[in-house]
């Protein structure tokens, strides 16, 4: 190589690393990191309101957000810088306690929940008791227990036999039959039921026919809230027949719709949590007296809203109001009078609930009204069960 082209190679290199370094540098992009606080948050069976606090290494750090049951359900799923995040825990209805994860930016945060109390092992039967002819026959009673609280039906009389419900857990049924009582003197016998006795009582072999003279007991049934079942008896002469219905649709007549001699009616009633309500269990047989009305009152529940009314602009937007609730009577609510179960409904599509549904208890109601995009104002009614919240929206 001669000394000119080497003069002119090294110029020419200088030349690039001047031209390089004017060149500006690509600005990096940020390293994203998350931290959340707290890192768990325990519940009461009844659920409730929890937050996370996400801190980010950077403003424009983007995160998003997933819960890992649908009880825990998130204010967003997604954000971008430092932040808290709102969540909702619903009720827990087992005796079981459970946990899940919410995930924020990669980072666990996890929600406990315990199970609600488990009733102590009380046990009642209905009716108490129940009388029966000479000639036999068959009869049932209710055994009334908390889930998971065991019993056993056993007779104190050879001629009473447990035919069905011999053992059971919670709510059951016991049946039994009798013998032919020859003797001429009435016999009396019991079937136990963990600390209860169900009475029986049989009649003697009458030395002459009777006429049909008839009885019913109980007469009045007054249930709380929730659909259950239950009997009254029917007692005459063995060969004294009679019917039973109904006059309403929440009753159903599921044993006993006609019988002869003595004999149980029962019947099931669907759940009411609307105002207190009355119906009929109408037994009915061929004499003079016609019959007998069984009234069932069944306990309901009363509503209250505040405010019960609203005037949102064209814009819309978010709001809320407050549902009390109170059971009639008041006793069927528990200690707290908070069993009333309710749901709010909107009637027009521009009105959203976002609130879950149902509730049990008083609670507020969140929702969101739609923008209205026409000249003209509009209205619409949130619905929770008999109450009306009207929203009347400018145009």
């Amino acid at each position: 190589m001669t000394i000119r082209t080497a003069v002119l190679a090294g110029t020419l290199a200088l030349g690039c690393v001047v031209l390089a370094c004017d060149k500006s540098p690509t600005q990096p992009a940020p390293v994203c990191a998350f931290t959340i606080a707290p890192a768990t948050q325990s519940f009461s069976d009844s659920g409730g309101s929890g937050s996370i606090v996400i801190t980010a290494s950077d403003a424009s750090c983007v995160w998003t957000a997933t819960s890992g049951a649908s009880w825990v359900t998130l204010g967003a799923t997604s954000g971008t810088g430092t932040g808290t995040l709102g969540y909702q825990v619903g009720s827990n209805g087992s005796t079981d306690s459970r946990s899940t994860t919410v995930s924020v930016g990669g980072q666990s945060h996890v929600v406990s929940q315990s199970g609600r109390s488990a009733a102590p092992c009380t046990f009642e039967i209905s009716p108490a008791g129940a009388t029966l002819g000479d000639a036999g026959g068959t009869g049932t009673f209710a055994v009334i227990a908390p889930d998971g609280c065991g019993w056993t039906a056993t007779s104190s009389a050879p001629w009473v036999v447990v035919t069905g419900g011999t053992s059971g857990s919670g709510n059951g049924t016991v049946a039994f039959s009798l013998t032919e009582n020859n003797g001429d003197t009435t016999r009396e016998a019991t079937i136990g039921v963990a600390d209860r006795l169900f009475a029986i009582t049989q009649l003697a072999e009458p030395e002459a026919p009777v006429a049909c003279v008839y009885s019913v007991s109980p007469v009045l049934f007054e249930p709380c809230m929730p659909a259950s079942w239950a009997s009254t008896t029917v007692t005459a002469p063995n060969s004294c027949t009679w019917s039973a219905s109904v006059d309403v649709p929440w009753l159903t007549i599921t044993n006993g719709a006609s019988g002869s001699g003595t004999g149980q009616v029962t019947f099931t009633f669907t759940d009411n949590y609307y105002a207190p309500r009355t119906g009929l269990v109408m037994v009915r047989w061929p004499t003079p007296t016609a019959g007998q009305n069984v009234r069932v009152e069944q306990a309901g529940c009363l509503y209250y809203a505040t405010p019960l009314a609203f005037h949102p602009t064209a814009v819309g937007g978010s709001f809320s109001f407050d549902v009390f609730q109170s059971s009639v009577p008041y006793w069927c609510g528990g200690p707290l009078d908070r069993l009333c179960v309710w749901s709010a409904v909107s009637t027009v599509p521009w009105i959203t609930i976002t609130t879950p549904m149902p509730r049990k208890g008083d609670y507020r109601v969140a929702f969101v009204v739609a923008p209205n995009g026409t000249s003209q104002p509009r209205s619409g009614i949130i619905k929770v069960m008999d109450l009306s919240v009207v929203v009347v929206q400018g145009g």
